[in-house]
Order: C-alpha cells, then sequence, then structure tokens
C-alpha cells in the first residue's frame, strides 16, 4: 500500500471518529437541553396551576375541580399527599406509584424536586412542587418522544452530512499535501544522500561510499568463502593537464576515463572516483578476473589516445592492487594496503604492483625509523665523520668530508643511504642539513682556533636546492662562527643538478656569491652536459669511485678518469677523485695531476676527535701512512 493511500485512509478515518464523537456529544447535549427546558415548564405549569387556588375554599377539593381542567397531552397532573406518601385521586396519571418512588427518594434532600423514569420503552420526565402550608405536593409529568435520536438526526442530519463531507474532502486533501510534502522530503534526502556518496563530475561513488561498499562487499565475500580484488587507478597526467590546458580539460579527461572503466568492466556499480587522479575498482577474485587479467584491461583501456579539446594525448595510469582476505581483513586496511602497493608502483616506475605482505614490516620499520631519526636530529643524537682528502701536491690533508652516521640505540649503526633517503622523504632533510652544516661549521672553526686550517665539504641533497633560505642560513653560520666562507665546500651531485638545472644554477650562483667553494660530487654517474657544466660557478669536480676502483684493471675507467682530469683542469676546475683504495691508483692519479684523493688507502671516516689527533703538520705523512687500511 502506497504512502497516499496510507495517508488518505488515515485522515479519513480520523474525521469519521471526530465527527462520530461530535455528534455524540451534540445529542447526548441536546437531549440534557431539552430535559431541562421540560422540567423547567413543568414546573411553570405547577406554579401557574398553584396560584389560581383560593385559600379561602378547601384545598383539596379545589385541587380535585382543577387539575383536570388543566391536564393535556403534555402535562398529566398527580396530587400527592406528602403526610401520608400517597397518592390522592383526581390527577390524569395513572403511573403515579413510580412518581412517588422518585419522589420520596428526593424528600430529603435540598434539591429541586424533578427527574425521570423509565417504564418499558417509554421515558417520563416529571416535575413536583409542593403547595405552602399544606401537605399536598402537585406533581407534573410529560411523557418524553421516545423517538429522540430519529428526531436529532432529522434536525440535524443534513448539516452533518455536509459536515462530514467538508471533513473527508479536507482529509483527502490534507493527505494529498502531506503525501507529496513526504515524498518531496523523501526525494531531497536521497539527492542528499547520493550527493554525499557520490563524485559531482564523474556520478561515481567517492571514498566513503568506496569504502563503504567495500565492505558491504568483503562481508558478502566472507560468508560465500570468495576473494576480492580491490585496485587503485593514479592517472598521472592529470595535473600535467589541468596546469597545460585548464580544469575543464581535466574533467573531460576524468569523464572519458570513467566510460573506458564502464566499458572495460562488465558491472559499472564497482567502479568509484576515489579523489582527486585516482579511480578505484573493486571485483570478485577468480580464476578469469584474476589480478594479472584484470591488470591487464585496466592497462589496456588506457592505451588509446584520449581526444580533449582538439589535443590527442596518451594518458598513463598506475595500478596498486590488493585482495581480500590475503592482504586484510577489513576495507579500511585493504585500502591502506591498496594505497601502499600503488606508492610502490610509482616509486618503482613501472605500471602495477600487487601489495607484497612483506611491504607491512618494511612500513612499520620504515615509521619506526621515520619517528625515531626526528627526535635524533632533535636531540643531536646523530654524529658527524670525517674523511680526510689528501693533498696530493702539498702531501698534506687539506680537507676533510663531513659524513652524518646514526648509531641508534637498539638498531645498532643505521646506513646513511637509509637514513637520509628517509629524511628527504618525509621533509626532515631540512634538519638534518642544518644540523650537519652547524656542526661542521663549529668543529671548522674549533680546528682554526689550533692552527689547523681545513676545508670542510657538506654534502647537499637535491630537496636542499629549493630551499630559498639555505644561502642565508650558511651566510648566518659562517659569520657566527667567523669561518672564511672557502672553508666551506658544498658538494651536489651531478643528478641532482640535472632535475632542475636552471634552479639549481640560481641557487649555485646565489652560494658563489657567499665566497663558499662548489663541488659536483658523483661526476660522471648523471646525464649533465659540458656545455651547460662551463655555465656553472663550481670549483672542483669528484669523480665517483665506480671509474677509481677498477682504473688500474680497466683500461676506459682510466680513459675516463684521465679525460674527466684533464675536462677539469681546461675548466679551471681542481679534481678530488674518490674511492682510492691502493698505491698503485694514487700514483697513477698523481701522475694524472689530481689535485685530491680520497678513500679508505688514505682513511676511513673517523670521529673529530681522532682526525684532530693526527692532524700534526710535523709528522702527517707519517699519520697518514699508519691510518692507511
Amino acid at each position: 500500500m502506497s504512502l497516499r493511500l496510507k495517508l488518505i485512509l488515515s485522515f479519513i478515518t480520523i474525521s469519521l471518529m471526530v465527527v462520530s464523537i461530535f455528534s455524540i456529544v451534540a445529542y447526548i447535549s441536546a437531549r440534557e437541553y431539552t430535559q431541562h427546558i421540560e422540567q423547567v415548564r413543568l414546573h411553570q405549569n405547577n406554579k401557574h396551576l398553584i396560584k389560581m387556588l383560593d385559600k379561602s375554599q378547601p384545598l383539596l377539593a379545589q385541587l380535585r375541580g382543577t387539575v383536570p381542567h388543566h391536564e393535556n397531552s403534555d402535562n398529566r397532573f398527580s396530587i400527592i399527599d406528602a403526610s401520608q406518601k400517597k397518592i390522592l385521586p383526581g390527577g390524569g396519571f395513572n403511573l403515579g406509584k413510580h412518581l412517588l418512588t422518585e419522589l420520596l427518594a428526593q424528600s430529603n434532600t435540598n434539591k429541586v424536586q424533578q427527574g425521570s423514569f423509565v417504564i418499558g420503552q417509554q421515558e417520563y420526565l416529571w416535575s413536583a412542587d409542593p403547595i405552602l402550608n399544606s401537605p399536598y405536593i402537585i406533581a407534573n409529568t410529560h411523557l418524553r418522544d421516545s423517538s429522540g435520536v430519529s428526531t436529532f438526526f432529522r434536525y440535524v442530519g443534513t448539516p452533518l452530512s455536509i459536515t462530514l463531507l467538508v471533513s473527508i474532502w479536507i482529509s483527502i486533501w490534507a493527505a494529498l499535501l502531506l503525501a507529496r510534502l513526504f515524498r518531496q522530503i523523501s526525494e531531497k534526502n536521497a539527492q542528499l544522500e547520493h550527493l554525499a556518496n557520490h563524485d559531482p563530475l564523474t556520478k561515481l561513488p567517492n571514498r566513503p561510499a568506496i569504502g563503504h561498499y567495500l565492505q558491504q562487499a568483503m562481508e558478502s565475500a566472507k560468508v560465500n568463502n570468495e576473494k576480492l580484488l580491490f585496485c587503485l587507478i593514479d592517472i598521472d597526467a592529470l595535473k600535467e593537464i589541468n596546469d597545460s590546458l585548464g580544469h575543464k580539460s581535466g574533467d573531460i579527461l576524468l569523464n572519458q576515463v570513467t566510460l573506458r572503466l564502464k566499458r572495460t568492466l562488465k558491472d559499472s556499480r564497482h567502479i568509484g572516483r576515489f579523489g582527486g587522479n585516482k579511480f578505484s575498482v573493486m571485483i570478485k577474485h577468480t580464476a578469469t578476473d584474476n589480478a594479472e587479467n584484470i591488470r591487464h584491461k585496466l592497462l589496456k583501456s588506457f592505451e588509446p589516445n584520449y581526444e580533449i579539446n582538439g589535443h590527442s594525448l596518451y594518458v598513463h595510469a598506475t595500478l596498486g592492487i590488493a585482495i581480500f582476505p590475503e592482504h586484510a581483513n577489513n576495507a579500511q586496511e585493504l585500502i591502506q594496503k591498496t594505497e601502499t602497493a600503488l606508492h610502490k608502483a610509482k616509486k618503482m616506475t613501472v605500471d602495477s604492483a600487487i601489495y607484497d605482505i612483506s611491504q607491512k614490516n618494511n612500513s612499520a620499520e620504515r615509521l619506526q625509523l621515520t619517528h625515531d631519526l626526528r627526535n635524533a636530529i632533535h636531540n643531536e643524537e646523530l654524529q658527524l665523520y670525517y674523511q680526510p682528502q689528501f693533498d696530493v701536491r702539498h702531501n698534506t690533508i687539506g680537507s676533510v668530508e663531513a659524513l652524518a652516521r646514526w648509531i641508534h640505540p637498539q638498531r645498532g649503526f643505521i646506513p646513511p643511504d637509509i637514513f637520509i633517503k628517509i629524511a628527504e622523504q618525509t621533509g626532515l632533510i631540512q634538519s638534518l642539513t642544518d644540523w650537519v652544516l652547524r656542526t661542521a661549521i663549529k668543529q671548522c672553526a674549533e680546528w682554526r682556533d689550533t692552527g689547523k686550517y681545513l676545508t670542510v665539504s657538506v654534502n647537499l641533497s637535491a630537496r636542499n636546492l629549493h630551499d630559498e633560505t639555505l644561502g642565508k642560513q650558511i651566510s648566518n653560520l659562517l659569520n657566527h662562527w667567523d669561518v672564511a666562507p672557502d672553508k666551506l665546500c658544498l658538494e651536489i651531485t651531478e643528478t641532482a643538478m640535472m632535475t632542475d638545472p636552471e634552479h639549481a644554477k640560481k641557487l649555485l650562483n646565489n652560494l658563489d656569491n657567499l665566497g663558499v667553494r662548489l663541488s659536483i660530487d658523483d661526476f660522471g654517474t648523471g646525464y649533465s652536459s659540458l656545455g651547460y657544466l662551463k655555465q656553472l660557478p663550481v670549483d672542483e669536480l669528484k669523480i665517483d669511485k665506480s671509474f677509481i676502483l677498477n682504473m688500474a684493471k680497466d683500461e676506459s675507467d682510466a680513459s675516463i678518469v684521465r679525460a674527466t682530469v684533464s675536462l677539469a683542469h681546461d675548466l679551471g676546475l681542481e679534481v678530488v677523485a674518490e674511492g682510492v683504495e691502493d698505491q698503485i691508483s694514487q700514483d697513477e692519479l698523481s701522475r694524472m695531476g689530481c689535485e685530491y684523493i680520497q678513500g679508505y688507502h688514505i682513511a676511513r671516516p673517523m670521529p673529530h676527535d681522532e682526525l684532530t689527533a693526527i692532524l700534526i703538520p710535523t709528522e702527517t705523512s707519517r699519520n697518514i701512512q699508519q691510518n692507511r687500511m
């Protein structure tokens, strides 16, 4: 039964009940009112008869002679002797015993003597008035019309029927109006719920709805002993299209992606927009719809170019996949695992990745290391080691490279490539670089105060090249410790500079204006342009150790090193060779004209106090030989 019909029937029922109750109350009130009016009339007739009596003549005889003349169909008089409690002859009412019973029942009350009684199917109204200074009572009795209900409805039937019809009409109108209002409210609520759970552009379920639907699907899969595959699709080109062609073009791309996904998958209800440039796909994991097949279908759907406002664009997608119940037991956890797989795919620059259970432990360990690294930097629990750079021309240690070391209280030694990478990815690299610069420049000042003038090299991350405050920070530290700018050398890798050459060039020019030395680290491993290299204000090149280690055995490596040294000298740059581990390599580099050598053959990285102990000018060569390893 529809809501409209329910409301109409309910309102009509209420109307009928109200009219019925009103009719009953009106009928009862009308009977009481007519009874009251009739009894007032009976009293008035009694008073009128009593006034006609002559006090000078016998009272009883007058009553017996007068009463019959006043009786009619509406008035039947009875003469009652109150002293003897009986009805005297002379009245026209022959059922006086009933009247006497009623009268005697009220004789001891102060109420007006009147009432009614029923004999058979007939109702009688009566009213009694005493005659002063006598034992007699005049009682007037009236037979009430037995057709009271029918008479009532004869008089009020027409207006009552009209009232009933109007009431029913109003009920139907109100019911229809209320039903319409309820329908509008229901539609509005449904619309609001739809907007709250769907993306306004693609009309696909949004992230909260995806989580809800995924949880329902997982519960159903658990009951039916089924597997569920959840996939996140990252549209790599969306930001670039938004920036270059405008957001309208980006919206067109998202709608076209939605259409392709719907055509690719059998059930479009399993597609959602996870947010931003990400879509989600949720399907049952079966022999035919397994992870590999779904991956192939989805990636293939992106192969044709997208036609957007006259532009033919190739759009690449990256997929992250996780499976229930292998990887998670609830929706939130499954989504998290899928995001981890997507992050792994993007990090490895592959088109897709399935969540690996080992990633859970790695992620947890990484989170803990990030927390510990933050505390270590804040509490200055890291250490700075220094590796000497031997000046071949002057046969002395002319500079050192500052290298951060982390001895974890529980895990022991943490390799620099691990915690530096964590710092770069979590935004801690700026704090770490600040600590290294501050500690290295302070140590440089302490060595200077003891007469040991060393240049300290500090490595900069690619992230540091985007720090606009780096130059001011270095200038403040040099001024604070009164260290000459040329005693600080900043090493930037070739790869880091070529990530954003123009920005790197601007930053290096600013640092060069401070007077600090600049060095290109790991030279030969990147893809820098020689034409671009000559425009950079650098002071030295550091040849990567991968060429130095095999130089004595591999003529190709030796040729590369020889050419690099020659190139650097032609550009007016000094050369540092790192990774020197034997005397043969040292002698060969010396013959090539390399100014500085660095490696385990000279000395391993060591704390500042150990290095200070061997930095004795008169015994430098001997101590270096003792520390070779």
